[in-house]
């Protein structure tokens, strides 16, 4: 969670809650038929109170966390949400500082079924000419992780074999 107007002290230490496995769900889609049409992107965020309540549920854990003994030395005080926040603003400091991981990975089933929409040999869209996917999409399972560093796996991989055609 985030807020562009937060500052802290020097010196200190940081506990952010997250989720990586959210359950909510959101939605890319093509305003038009040609390639310079933009992109409506909805990205759903909070959109299922399960993990709105994972949410605050983790902040509460983090709060704990920096309660520990261990942790008294170093003086910890909790600037934000701020210690006076109760249990009933929590929700509402979620959604107001939630942000993405800034990996979003969307999903292109890849095979031969009738569901799959990306060979899994060559990458090719069926039924588009010339557009291949070689992004996390086409993952059959998505990492609890960063996504970055097997995106590129994938993406050089896929442009290996393309160069080697």
């Amino acid at each position: 969670m985030y807020n562009e107007d937060m500052e802290g002290p020097e010196m200190g230490f940081s506990l952010m809650a997250g989720i990586v496995r959210p359950a909510s769900r959101g939605e890319l889609k093509l305003t038009g038929p040609n390639y310079a049409d933009p992109i409506s992107i909805d990205l759903g965020a909070l959109s299922v109170q399960a993990d709105v309540d994972a949410l605050v549920a983790s902040v509460k854990e983090c709060r704990e966390v920096g309660r520990q003994q261990a942790l008294e030395e170093w003086g910890p005080e909790e600037l934000y949400p701020g210690s006076e926040v109760g249990d009933d603003e929590l929700e509402q400091y979620v959604r107001d500082t939630a942000i993405t991981y800034h990996h979003q990975v969307g999903t292109c089933k890849m095979g031969v079924d009738a569901m799959a929409v990306v060979d899994p040999h060559e990458l090719r869209v069926y039924g588009l000419a010339g557009l291949r996917v070689a992004d996390a999409s086409i993952m059959p399972m998505v990492p609890t992780g960063n996504t970055n560093a097997p995106s590129i796996m994938i993406g050089e991989k896929a442009a290996e074999a393309i160069l080697a055609r």
